[in-house]
């Protein structure tokens, strides 16, 4: 008989302790995390709607190899359908054109939306608690963002490009910290890793 803090080997060559496995974790790790995303943004941004089983697998993959998956699901759904909607309200006051022939953002952008949430709690950490740095930090780097995919072809802007980015540096400089705050509040005590 074993407690929780028992390591032990089990059938499949796991180490585990209580129902965690050797891997319980590695989804936080700040590279690992940051790289999964990068993978996300450049799949979505290039790929489009067919990244979307890549994309899927690698959402997956961090929630597997999360060790809170249930909470760090609702942080995921929860700060993505925050941000989704915000994009879908720019996308239909005409801020974002899509290839798509639709007035509504395309799926990868849903996908794009929860690989970004699942940065709020690992290495996006740092800003959690630091509102004035998220604000200036989710301004610049939130337009620019958009901006870079724009220029990677993902969307175009409806109107001209610096008005655009303005908004958007407005937008990201109260969603950023917005976020950082509802992963807070729905996460808990920050990922330490």
């Amino acid at each position: 008989m074993t407690d929780d803090l028992t390591v032990m080997v089990n059938r499949n060559s796991y180490i585990t302790a209580g129902d965690q496995t050797l891997f319980s974790g590695i989804s936080e790790c700040f590279w690992i995390n940051l790289t999964g995303f990068q993978l996300i943004w450049w799949l979505s941004v290039l790929l489009g709607n067919s990244a979307a089983p890549l994309v899927l697998l690698l959402l997956v993959l961090h929630l597997t190899f999360h060790r809170q998956p249930l909470l760090e699901a609702r942080v995921l759904l929860v700060c993505a359908i925050l941000g989704f909607t915000v994009d879908a309200l720019l996308t239909l006051g005409g801020v974002f054109i899509f290839n798509q022939g639709s007035s509504l953002p395309p799926v990868w952008l849903v996908l794009l939306w929860l690989g970004f949430a699942a940065t709020l709690r690992q290495c996006l950490r740092f800003f959690s608690r630091r509102h004035l740095l998220s604000a200036v930090v989710g301004s610049v780097a939130g337009a620019l963002t958009y901006w870079a995919a724009i220029n990677l072809g993902a969307a175009d802007f409806g109107f001209a490009v610096v008005p655009s980015l303005i908004l958007l540096a407005v937008v990201w400089m109260a969603l950023f910290p917005a976020l950082m705050s509802l992963a807070d509040r729905l996460g808990g005590d920050r990922v330490q890793v």
